[in-house]
């Protein structure tokens, strides 16, 4: 019988995003589950009356299987999976998180000064409502590896169109308003958790995933 296996996509991208990774994975007893945040893909437009990550994490939780199930989620879709792991964790048997943005976690730190500084323009730009400049300048810096001109105009497009929500998710990343990080709360999980940097990634990264890391 195959096995359930949850995958959340990081913000501008949707359940495509996973094909190679599933490709490369090549086993046919894994069933994926493939779960897309609020205005991406084929999921709901996000209700402006609600808190983004709140939607984003109902999702998750409804695509879900009664019996726990491994989550992996990449960028924003990890910091919603480890949020459900925390809140939810009846729901959750294994957790991957990769590249984590969770900028709460180095509050006070040279590190958390510099990637607002580094993210100052494209919200500037959003603010603004130059949405095509800020999607490129957010993908050139957080992306795939990609040259902006080789992103199929259509996925461009869709980018374009999206980037709102990406500043929709900011006050999960750099507030932590549901207090995730509040003592105790990281160090009740008692499932494996694998976090996962790129030698691409953000330098945030690194030690974000070293500050998740030892609380885990």
């Amino acid at each position: 019988m195959a096995r359930p296996i949850a995958l959340l996509h990081a913000a501008l991208a949707d359940g495509r995003s996973w094909n190679g990774f599933l490709d490369a994975l090549g086993m046919e007893d894994v069933e994926p589950i493939l779960v897309e945040l609020p205005g991406h893909g084929s999921a709901d437009d996000w209700d402006q009356s609600r808190d983004y990550a709140d939607q984003a994490l109902e999702i998750l939780v409804e695509s879900l299987p009664r019996e726990p199930v491994p989550i992996i989620g990449h960028s924003f879709g990890a910091v919603i999976a480890l949020r459900c792991a925390i809140e939810k964790p009846g729901r959750v048997s294994s957790l991957v998180a990769i590249e984590p943005p969770f900028y709460a976690a180095l509050e006070g730190s040279f590190m958390h000064q510099k990637t607002a500084s580094d993210l100052a323009s494209v919200k500037k730009k959003v603010d603004e409502g130059s949405l095509a400049s800020a999607t490129r300048e957010f993908v050139g810096m957080w992306g795939t590896g990609q040259d902006w001109d080789d992103i199929s105009e259509r996925d461009r497009k869709q980018m374009v169109g999206r980037m709102d929500l990406v500043m929709a998710g900011g006050d999960l990343l750099w507030k932590d308003p549901k207090g995730l990080l509040r003592a105790g709360r990281l160090e009740q999980i008692d499932i494996p958790v694998t976090l996962v940097e790129g030698d691409k990634s953000h330098g945030s990264i690194t030690p974000i995933i070293d500050a998740i890391g030892r609380r885990i």
